[in-house]
């Protein structure tokens, strides 16, 4: 990786093709945290760590490459600096509110009968469902992008509201988590397919550990750490407030597993994968890496699982952690995905990545309730697309 100034084009006769050398923020080589309260918290992007990645501006395989267009600007803050100091501070109070509302809910779920947390979990899903204007028409029209006229408008609204149901729940499970013992996790939790896990370990290369916000990941980090006994770190972005933060990062740590920051991610990745540990990555969700098909649309997403599989040779280990009908979870270990190096990166890079993703949409397809539509998956399009229609935020 060069840098390279910002805008200027390189030619590639041999490819017959225009190579672009972009920015691309460190971050985006890692995946998104897993959304709590607000599924699409908006925050400053930072300014520092960025790397240069040559992306060629070529359709391979129905798999776009090159560069991307994030939006129609619609969320640039207001000219004036008496409008921007009035959006500053309504995003400071929400995020207050935000923050004592996740306290509230903590100090309750610690002490309150776990049968009154679900109850509270399924109330405040369909609340916010009622509430929530924008996330629910973020999920409303993901789901008519994703499954078109195969649901009828009033299906694409049941199942958006069982979306925030299944959420608001993963939220009250993953603040009372302290309150559950190995014991408890072993009752909630069955596993199939670790024989692939077993395996991998056995390789001494460290596992990359591939899922989704879907189910609840969080639950089964506890469970592969408490009661599996496996070294797992998982890569995250902090919330935007930093109260929550550390609250959010202190309740993972006491599951047993190490958070690494997102913008500080690529060296402790390596040397957790040196020591022969789990790094459990999230690459479902926008970025502008790469476009690879999900639900036969082209979505922006992240390169960093295939560059740290291709650099490090560990291996690539689908997992999904299912939430059952009677609250139990069943955690399903694919096979790890086959990596064979054709000699161009590029390439390999966006194989892995198409592939990946559609093992994704296999599982969402299966129960698609659980994973998170309330995320505008489809925001960054390449500029082909320029002018394709987009969710209204």
């Amino acid at each position: 990786m060069v840098p390279l100034r910002e805008g200027r084009v390189v030619t590639c006769a041999e490819r017959g093709s225009v190579l672009t050398r972009q920015r691309i923020d460190i971050h985006s080589l890692f995946m998104r945290s897993p959304p709590l309260l607000d599924s699409d918290v908006a925050g400053v992007r930072c300014l520092f760590s960025r790397l240069l990645l040559p992306l060629p501006f070529r359709r391979e395989g129905g798999i776009i490459i090159g560069r991307m267009n994030e939006g129609n600007g619609r969320h640039r803050l207001p000219a004036t600096g008496a409008a921007r100091e009035r959006v500053r501070l309504g995003k400071r109070l929400s995020g207050w509110l935000g923050c004592t509302a996740l306290l509230a809910l903590h100090h309750l779920a610690k002490r309150a009968p776990v049968s009154l947390v679900y109850w509270l979990g399924e109330r405040l899903g369909k609340l916010a469902y009622r509430l929530s204007r924008r996330y629910r028409r973020v999920a409303e029209q993901n789901l008519q992008m994703a499954f078109g006229d195969s649901l009828s408008p009033q299906q694409r609204r049941r199942l958006a509201q069982q979306v925030f149901v299944h959420f608001t729940t993963s939220l009250m499970e993953f603040l009372l988590a302290d309150r559950l013992s190995p014991d408890d996790l072993r009752r909630m939790v069955t596993i199939v397919g670790e024989e692939h896990l077993q395996r991998c370990v056995q390789q001494g290369k460290g596992t990359l550990l591939i899922t989704a916000h879907y189910g609840n990941w969080e639950i089964a980090a506890r469970y592969v750490t408490q009661c599996k006994g496996y070294p797992l770190s998982v890569v995250a972005r902090d919330a935007d407030n930093g109260a929550a933060a550390r609250l959010i990062n202190r309740l993972r740590e006491r599951g047993g597993y190490r958070v690494i920051p997102r913008g500080q991610a690529a060296r402790p990745v390596l040397q957790a994968l040196r020591r022969n540990e789990l790094v459990a990555l999230l690459p479902d969700q926008n970025a502008g890496d790469v476009f690879v098909p999900f639900f036969g649309r082209l979505a922006g997403t992240v390169a960093g699982p295939a560059l740290l599989a291709l650099r490090s040779g560990a291996p690539l280990l689908p997992a999904f952690c299912t939430r059952q009908p009677d609250h139990t979870y069943l955690i399903e270990i694919l096979p790890p995905l086959e990596i064979q190096p054709s000699g161009d990166k590029e390439r390999d890079v966006f194989d892995i990545m198409a592939r990946l993703t559609a093992l994704i949409e296999q599982q969402i397809r299966k129960h698609p309730a659980q994973w998170l539509w309330l995320h505008n998956r489809w925001k960054t399009r390449p500029l082909e697309e320029a002018h394709a229609p987009s969710i209204a935020r």
